[in-house]
């Protein structure tokens, strides 16, 4: 008896002996590429293409580290400092923040140039968590650890943040776990925005629902034989857009951030995709949109909750600057769906502040390649 059950222990023991490492600083990886359309040369650029190079982006890095394929399980914050506008080149810098045994945190960090004066500005940072997969879709586990001799002491820093960020995300979902648990949301619980008073109009939040339903092809189909993720993201980030637009009544609208997407089930081409957004909160210049994405197996019946993803989009002008939003939401306690979609929009919201703390780290440096312009020769 003893014999059968030290075996295994000290095989595991040996294994996290024998673990691998990787030096931090080759896990740097850049792309550079002209973004969104080019007959919009100059307008405002939703997250949907930048949150779709980003997946692209993230997962070159963690396959190399992982030296085999991953999946996408969740992104954990995209915070936009500055707009990337139509026609710009946009350029992005991933390296990894920290290894597990099987998963791996990936920082993002982007670039926007202009592209008659050569100005590079910083617009983007991201933080995304992948998993290294078998052939049947699994958790492979045997990641390298991190190791720097340059930094050492970085690699702790980094690791002891991703300790505070998953624990911050366990809170994160038990805080919107708690909403649903409520047998009931009366409008007390529901904190009074001062610009509520300025505004013209107020609309149930059941009145903004839009539903969409789509069947990916083939060409959408990642290493994994599962939908890219970054094509789910671009069309959610179109719906929440539209579904903003709708709300106000201005089509000049783009989205700026998206808050955390947890993946839970891989979609396929046997799949029928719908999604439900919703307008669930609104300040003074931007608005939250829920959007909901879930997925129907051909041939079987019933439906399944995939994922959900929270972006918030900007009121522009004609001028293409902020403008406050006239419209605001109703409260109406007979409908309890709508009230808790708002305390949940609204716990979200007062959870922002610490969970962005939480998630800054240095901004990656351009690449040497990606440095921008060069100085003019000197004339002869």
């Amino acid at each position: 008896m003893w014999r059968s059950r030290s075996i295994p222990r000290l095989r595991r023991s040996m294994e996290t002996r024998a673990r691998s490492s990787i030096a931090l600083e080759s896990t740097l990886m850049s792309f550079a590429d002209i973004i969104g359309e080019e007959s919009l040369r100059g307008q405002w650029l939703s997250q949907g293409p930048v949150l779709e190079r980003m997946d692209v982006v993230g997962a070159a890095v963690a396959a190399k580290v992982a030296n085999g394929p991953v999946a996408t399980v969740s992104f954990d914050q995209v915070d936009s400092h500055k707009p990337v506008f139509h026609g710009d080149l946009f350029r992005l810098e991933g390296r990894v923040l920290s290894t597990s045994n099987s998963s791996t945190a990936v920082q993002l960090t982007g670039y926007r140039e202009e592209m008659l004066t050569g100005k590079v500005t910083h617009t983007h940072d991201a933080i995304i968590t992948f998993v290294a997969i078998d052939a049947k879709g699994r958790p492979r586990p045997g990641l390298p650890a991190l190791t720097s001799a340059r930094e050492p002491d970085l690699v702790a820093f980094l690791a002891e943040k991703a300790v505070k960020r998953k624990d911050l995300a366990t809170q994160w979902r038990a805080y919107q776990e708690d909403v649903d648990a409520m047998p009931r949301i009366s409008e007390d619980m529901l904190q009074v925005f001062p610009m509520s008073t300025t505004r013209e109009s107020f609309m149930p939040v059941r009145d903004t629902l839009v539903e969409v339903q789509n069947w990916f092809m083939p060409k959408h189909l990642n290493m994994n034989n599962t939908i890219f993720g970054g094509e789910i993201l671009q069309w959610m980030d179109r719906v929440a857009v539209f579904c903003a637009r709708k709300f106000t009544q201005n089509v000049a609208m783009v989205s700026i951030s998206m808050n955390r997407i947890f993946f839970k089930l891989p979609i396929t081409p046997a799949d029928i995709v719908s999604m439900k957004s919703r307008v669930v909160m609104v300040r003074r210049h931007t608005l939250e949109v829920e959007v909901e994405v879930f997925i129907e197996r051909l041939g079987q019946e019933g439906k399944r909750k995939s994922h959900t993803g929270y972006f918030t989009v900007i009121n522009l002008d004609e001028t293409q600057h902020k403008a406050p939003i006239r419209r605001g939401l109703a409260v109406d306690e007979t409908d309890q769906e709508s009230m808790r979609h708002l305390l949940k929009a609204q716990k979200r919201w007062a959870f922002h502040v610490q969970d962005h703390l939480l998630h800054q780290v240095p901004p990656l440096p351009l690449s040497h390649a990606n440095a921008g312009p060069t100085p003019p020769p000197s004339r002869l």
